[in-house]
């Protein structure tokens, strides 16, 4: 619609823009890349831009073409305040709150995507859960840019995340441990045990737990002293993980605790090189 809006009349100019602007913005920012590659991404960032640039060079209107009908303009108002308030809300969950704990990159050797992360709803599932609140979800990305060789395959060794090894991202003390849940298919989730198999390590006052880890992959006990970039195990897709991927959420008292890996505070889409 913008590609073909000339700049005059302005006003439907200006509502048209506004809305290819929320659209944009949401699907940049919010929409599961990890599904599509990333290469789709940009792509459409750059057919925007195209958009613009030929909306701005095409000739305008003739003065009797009538600028659209009232209820058109009132749906493209309506999309853009839906779809921008999600793509502001991404924005706003760059912000990291106050008290963040630093923490080491719990993952090694690949190309990490944020599933959920940031202080915001719009950018985190997890937002809502009291002691999960700041909890980041990451998958790996293959050479396509893409989470798994298939928009949502069924057979988790198709997942790139799937098996790779988990590390300790602080030095501390292990306080919980389960281990020996099935790893579930993709769609199938374990509402009885959420975080699946896990393990939680006391790093000061403040607990960390890695979740949905690998059937039979953790690699320590309850009650063991272990070093910051230790292996404690490998991702699975154990509990209510709707497909393999790694879970991390910092707490203290049961509360959520903001936290930074490496000194960043990762929000969704965000992407990390290791």
């Amino acid at each position: 619609m913008l590609w073909l809006r000339p700049r005059r009349p302005a006003g439907a100019w200006y509502v048209t823009l506004a809305m290819a602007v929320a659209l944009t913005g949401f699907s940049f920012l919010a929409a599961p890349w990890g599904w599509f590659g990333l290469g789709v991404r940009y792509a459409m960032a750059a057919l925007f831009i195209s958009a613009l640039i030929a909306s701005i060079r095409r000739p305008p209107y003739e003065e009797a073409q009538t600028e659209g009908s009232p209820l058109l303009v009132l749906v493209k108002v309506l999309i853009t305040l839906l779809f921008g308030a999600v793509a502001v809300g991404v924005l706003t969950a760059h912000a990291v709150p106050a008290g963040a704990v630093d923490l080491a990159f719990p993952l090694r050797g690949g190309a990490y995507l944020v599933q959920h992360g940031g202080s915001d709803s719009a950018a985190n599932i997890h937002s809502s859960q009291g002691s999960q609140r700041y909890a980041v979800d990451l998958v790996e990305l293959n050479g396509a840019g893409m989470r798994a060789r298939g928009i949502y395959p069924r057979d988790l060794s198709r997942y790139e995340i799937f098996g790779e090894n988990v590390f300790s991202p602080c030095s501390g003390t292990v306080v919980n441990v389960v281990d020996g849940l099935p790893d579930n298919q993709p769609g199938a989730i374990d509402a009885k045990q959420p975080l699946g198999n896990r393990v939680a390590i006391r790093c000061g006052d403040v607990e960390v737990t890695l979740a949905h880890l690998q059937r039979g992959s953790v690699a320590v006990r309850k009650g063991s002293a272990i070093a910051s970039g230790s292996a404690i195990g490998k991702v699975g897709s154990s509990g209510d993980a709707s497909e393999p991927h790694l879970h991390i959420h910092a707490e203290r008292n049961g509360v959520a605790v903001p936290a930074r890996f490496d000194g960043r505070w990762l929000v969704r889409n965000a992407i990390v090189r290791r």
